[in-house]
């Protein structure tokens, strides 16, 4: 007899994966592969949505077909600041941007000059400019810059909802997706922006609705709910939230390590912490979270691939580590900074990595120290008290030298990780259930 199951494709930057979850949230199930890049018409890298979709309508043929499995839900999480550009036939109307594609150097200048100031501008919609990580500027630099392509537009979704589209022709915005930086909406009005209708792009967006809606699809004779897509990191969120944790500090870590206080009595940010780096997001319900942000997994990649080749070791060796208090002892005695950053603050790095190192096991627990370091700042630009629990979720969750190290910089807190952890693709599965208040 089969089982009646629940399928999510959690589409990160990184790695694409499926997850097959029974009823009572047991994996079944799980693949994990990594698409390559592919580049837009500058050049720049861009993602492969082509072949991430192909890979997902494989994949789910493949289950469909199943002697185990009865799939009987579907749902998406998927990584933010992203959109993807349909025409009217509801295919692809442009590339899909890389969040780190820059703009012309006077793109935004008259974007501040009709909708700012800047300093007011990023107290309203809860983020610093960051240019293309606020996705929403995307369309204003089509629109302006690349008005043959913009032309084209019909209607604008973000990743998630893209991704739960190509299944059922449905198409929905939703907050997790819109409350990511996207620079769209204005936090303290609880809406879209002004300057989003005033430049005639509220048209392009599809209506907002509930996370927690699905669409019914027939395939066959079987009929499959799907749900509309969740933005990772706030799925994880999602599901610490719905276990009914008490007042916590979630490190949503991957590329990115995105850091949630859900708790804070303060949701808004003032001028001065969305300067040091704070970050609104939403909930499921449009309520705002009070975040912050650090590139620390691709940090981690760039360098751990500068040691290994320094070191000429094999490609994951960092992997295969062992925790050593002798060395940790070693480094954290170390008051000297090793490391310079290609996207992190280097206020407090030399001007290029100084790796006089004797072995690669030491500079990679003085990496990871440095990185938590810097991670330290950005969770207490967030955090007027730290809770009592910190729980670390995702990909650094196997990355015992991390968590001793975060265990050394918070010893008044309770760190909790899994290893091999899956909340993203897990909040999105119990979304879908929609069985719950929240």
């Amino acid at each position: 007899m089969k089982l009646n199951c629940c399928l999510v494709f959690d589409i990160g930057k990184t790695n694409q994966k499926y997850f097959v979850f029974d009823k009572n949230y047991k994996i079944l199930a799980r693949t994990k592969i990594s698409i390559p890049k592919i580049e837009d018409e500058d050049g720049h890298i861009a993602e492969d949505i082509k072949a991430i979709v192909s890979w997902m309508k494989a994949s789910f043929e493949i289950l469909l077909l199943s002697k185990k499995f009865q799939i009987e839900k579907v749902n998406f999480c998927g990584f933010g600041a992203t959109m993807v550009h349909l025409d009217k036939e509801g295919n692809l109307a442009s590339s899909v941007y890389d969040y780190h594609k820059t703009f012309e150097a006077d793109t935004l200048i008259p974007f501040f000059r009709d909708y700012g100031p800047e300093s007011s501008f990023i107290v309203q919609t809860g983020s610093k400019n960051l240019n293309f990580l606020n996705s929403g500027k995307q369309l204003y630099w089509l629109k302006h810059k690349r008005p043959e392509i913009f032309k084209k537009i019909h209607k604008t979704l973000h990743l998630s909802q893209y991704l739960s589209y190509v299944f059922t022709g449905k198409m929905y915005s939703e907050y997790t997706s819109i409350g990511c930086h996207t620079d769209l909406w204005d936090f303290q009005k609880k809406k879209y922006h002004h300057w989003v209708e005033a430049e005639s792009l509220d048209s392009l967006f599809p209506p907002i609705v509930k996370t927690q809606t699905t669409v019914i699809k027939k395939f066959g004779s079987r009929k499959i709910t799907f749900g509309i897509g969740i933005h990772d990191s706030s799925a994880a969120l999602l599901t610490y939230l719905l276990m009914g944790k008490d007042s916590f500090l979630l490190l949503s870590t991957g590329t990115w390590c995105i850091n949630f206080n859900p708790f804070t009595r303060d949701s808004i940010f003032n001028l001065n912490q969305i300067k040091a780096g704070a970050t609104a997001y939403m909930k499921i319900d449009g309520s705002p979270v009070k975040s912050s942000r650090l590139f620390l997994g691709e940090e981690h990649r760039l360098k751990v691939q500068k040691l290994i080749n320094q070191f000429n070791l094999p490609k994951f060796y960092h992997r295969e580590l062992k925790f050593d208090h002798i060395i940790l002892k070693k480094v954290l005695k170390k008051s000297k900074n090793c490391f310079h950053w290609k996207y992190l603050d280097n206020s407090s790095a030399p001007n290029y990595d100084d790796l006089d190192f004797s072995k690669f096991e030491i500079a990679y627990y003085q990496l990871i120290k440095e990185l938590v370091e810097l991670l330290q700042n950005q969770i207490n630009v967030i955090c007027e008290i730290l809770p009592k629990y910190i729980y670390v979720d995702g990909g650094f969750c196997d990355n015992n030298i991390f968590i001793e190290i975060l265990k050394r910089k918070f010893p008044d807190q309770k760190i909790k990780s899994k290893p091999s952890s899956y909340s993203c693709a897990l909040g999105s599965a119990m979304l879908i259930d929609n069985n719950f208040e929240f």
